[in-house]
């Protein structure tokens, strides 16, 4: 049997209080909390049976009371939050039971921004290069394809690497590429919308997107610490002066000519 749970606050901590009252009879049974991990886009508003939650970002975790081993509780999670001027909303009923972890995604799936092209990799050297990656360096890789910079920065300077990508097919072929060069120990490949993450760990970040998502990057890539670095290829950041811009020109006879533009955080109005 299922039953409904409400949302109450102790000591600060979000909650999840039992609300049937036969439950607090039960004193004689063992109980234990349960733990609700839940997924969101950062600027989401959260409700569960319809009480609001306090709790920010895009992970947000709850204890429940100590529940009754051996017994079932539902809940239904709403989230809701704006994306290119209008509503989504995200809902998710999910059962739990005492001493139980559950993990909720209610983002939703998107299709990719942009068509995967492969970077080559002498233009992937000259990226990392341009950054200056060292030692204590984290390098994201927002739309990391096959991983092949993570890879890189991992294998040429030691640093530890994240790639994000929205595709399921490039997370299969980053983690391959991972395994592959064995680098597991460095390198991280996480399913992600890249405009809901928190930027702040990383100290350089490389893009190959397209003009207009760079600048829909800005106000996360604006938060980034002093002196982080960020990378593009082949395409700029209207508004952001570029600290400097270089040509690359890979070898074969079908290879075209790769800019890659190089800014420092915070950058130069342009």
């Amino acid at each position: 049997m299922y039953r409904n749970l409400a949302l109450g606050l102790v000591l600060g901590i979000t909650a999840l209080t039992v609300a049937d009252p036969a439950l607090a009879a039960q004193n004689s049974t063992p109980k234990q909390p349960a733990y609700v991990d839940v997924y969101v886009p950062a600027t989401a508003r959260l409700t569960i049976d319809s009480a609001k939650t306090q709790q920010t970002g895009t992970h947000r975790r709850f204890e429940s009371t100590p529940l009754p081993m051996g017994q079932d509780f539902s809940y239904r999670l709403k989230a809701v939050w704006d994306e290119a001027g209008k509503e989504v909303v995200s809902e998710k009923v999910v059962r739990i039971s005492a001493g139980t972890e559950t993990k909720v995604d209610l983002r939703q799936d998107r299709h990719p921004d942009v068509v995967y092209v492969p970077t080559p990799q002498e233009v992937v050297d000259k990226m990392l290069e341009l950054a200056n990656v060292k030692k204590g360096d984290v390098v994201y890789d927002l739309g990391c394809g096959d991983g092949r910079i993570v890879v890189t920065a991992a294998k040429k300077y030691g640093v530890k690497a994240v790639g994000f990508d929205i595709d399921p097919d490039r997370i299969r072929e980053s983690l391959e590429n991972v395994r592959k060069n064995k680098v597991e120990d460095l390198v991280t490949i996480k399913k992600a919308d890249i405009f809901t993450l928190d930027l702040s760990e990383a100290n350089v970040v490389a893009l190959y997107l397209l003009p207009e998502l760079n600048v829909k990057l800005m106000p996360q890539l604006a938060k980034l610490k002093p002196g982080s670095r960020i990378v593009s290829h082949d395409f700029d950041m209207k508004g952001a002066k570029p600290v400097k811009t270089v040509t690359v020109e890979p070898k074969g006879q079908l290879e075209r000519k790769h800019t890659v533009y190089l800014w420092t955080v915070p950058w130069e109005q342009e």
